[in-house]
């Protein structure tokens, strides 16, 4: 057996585990020498977050084995554990990157999917909403909606009285929630 076949089958012996559960995690191969670059982690309470190894650096030994395992059996941690310094808020501590306490949409500002069987599901963007309209995170968040997944429920008679959505989608700050259904709904 040539030296480079070898080589080739003890690299993807090494590799090739950490390969595959990284993608059967919701992870991407991209541009990284082989390495799977965006992975997705999903939250307990508000839903996927996407890791890019890219944006975060090719030295798999600042977080690896020490922060997180190869293995794809890493523990989730809270936002709390993270404030105090557990899984990415070693890093994200307000001194070498920003803290997990400052800058939610970072992280966690995808688009959300609330299922409604009757009229459509509906699609909220946190773009549109945050970076597009300039709103803060606090203009929502605890006050209007729970930053937890399944906590903010409300009936389109809420929304019409001022609850969730329609306390600014009222007709005078932002379109009426009962003017036109299909801006919201997927009918």
């Amino acid at each position: 057996m040539s030296k480079n076949r070898l080589f080739l089958i003890v690299l993807l012996s090494v590799a090739l585990p950490s390969m595959v559960s990284a993608i059967g995690m919701g992870g991407s191969m991209s541009g990284m020498g082989g390495m799977v670059d965006k992975v997705q982690l999903q939250t307990e309470g508000v839903g996927k977050v996407e890791f890019s190894h890219s944006v975060h650096g090719t030295d798999c030994s600042a977080c690896h084995p020490k922060l997180f395992s190869k293995k794809g059996d890493n523990r989730h941690f809270t936002m709390e554990q993270m404030e105090r310094g557990r899984s990415c808020g070693a890093c994200h501590n307000g001194r070498q990157a920003f803290s997990v306490e400052e800058n939610c949409a970072a992280c966690h500002a995808g688009a959300i999917v609330y299922r409604d069987t009757g009229a459509g599901d509906v699609e909220f963007s946190h773009t549109t909403h945050a970076e597009m309209l300039g709103f803060s995170c606090d203009t929502c968040h605890p006050g209007l909606f729970e930053p937890k997944k399944g906590a903010n429920s409300a009936s389109m008679e809420d929304m019409e009285n001022g609850e969730s959505c329609g306390a600014c989608h009222d007709g005078n700050m932002a379109f009426s929630v009962a003017e036109d259904c299909m801006a919201c709904h997927d009918m």
